[in-house]
């Protein structure tokens, strides 16, 4: 079976890739500059990347299938064709540091859709997914100060701040960077762990195996008066399994 870690990881380095991305131009030459929205610089990371999961598949003999819509699971799917049943999902997860937070999270798509419900919200039954990758990047966000233009002319492209610098990135199994409580924002969303670059590459999840880990997010609940008398945490969560 591909060994999607290891192959992203060469051909993302083949690509030298540039983070310097200033804007949307239109055809005009109109250049609109992309402040630091975290939704809007999310979809940048997936554009640089796309072209990475191609060429992975590509040069293994798999397909791609992209998410059809904005909240389905996952942003890519690799795989030899529609029946296989060894799929690999992709998704490509951003967020920020700052001198304030310098451990930083994620969130890694909903518990209560396909983990629960294997068709809801994803591209193709949960079952047939056979490894779940995240592709994550980490960056520093670049203030704007007080600049109030948002169009630029093409020969003002240098003058257009950067929204973003000091990119890192890594590939993890997702299991292993899940933790066990709900991702910020989104109480139904599973939060990973919270950690710099080196505990995300060196997968330093809680979860001791796959199974563990879905049967952990299945049995979650959504608020914390549910949760009383079952478990709010892995800890408790191994008591409860012992004698539920």
């Amino acid at each position: 079976m591909l060994d999607f870690r290891t192959e992203f990881e060469r051909i993302f380095e083949e690509h030298n890739i540039s983070y310097d991305v200033k804007g949307i131009i239109t055809a005009d030459k109109k250049i609109y500059s992309l402040g630091t929205d975290s939704k809007v610089l999310s979809t940048v990371f997936e554009l640089l990347v796309r072209p990475v999961i191609y060429q992975v598949a590509q040069q293994n003999r798999m397909i791609v299938r992209e998410a059809k819509a904005q909240n389905y699971y996952p942003d890519f799917t690799l795989m030899e064709s529609a029946a296989d049943d060894k799929k690999i999902a992709v998704d490509v997860k951003t967020t920020y540091r700052s001198r304030e937070r310098p451990k930083v999270s994620f969130t890694l798509g909903g518990y209560t859709s396909f983990i629960r419900n294997e068709t809801k919200n994803i591209e193709f039954p949960y079952r047939q997914y056979a490894e779940e990758w995240v592709v994550g990047f980490i960056y520093t966000r670049q203030p704007f100060g007080d600049d109030p233009n948002h169009i630029y002319d093409l020969e003002r492209l240098d003058e257009i701040p950067l929204p973003f610098e000091d990119v890192s990135w890594f590939v993890a199994r997702k299991w292993k960077i899940a933790g066990d409580s709900a991702g910020s924002g989104n109480t139904a969303n599973i939060g990973s762990i919270s950690g710099d670059l080196d505990d995300f590459r060196n997968e330093s999840g809680p979860f001791q195996s796959k199974e563990e880990f879905l049967e952990y997010w299945r049995n979650y609940e959504r608020t914390a008066s549910e949760r009383e008398g079952k478990y709010s945490n892995l800890s408790e969560f191994r008591i409860w399994r012992q004698y539920r």
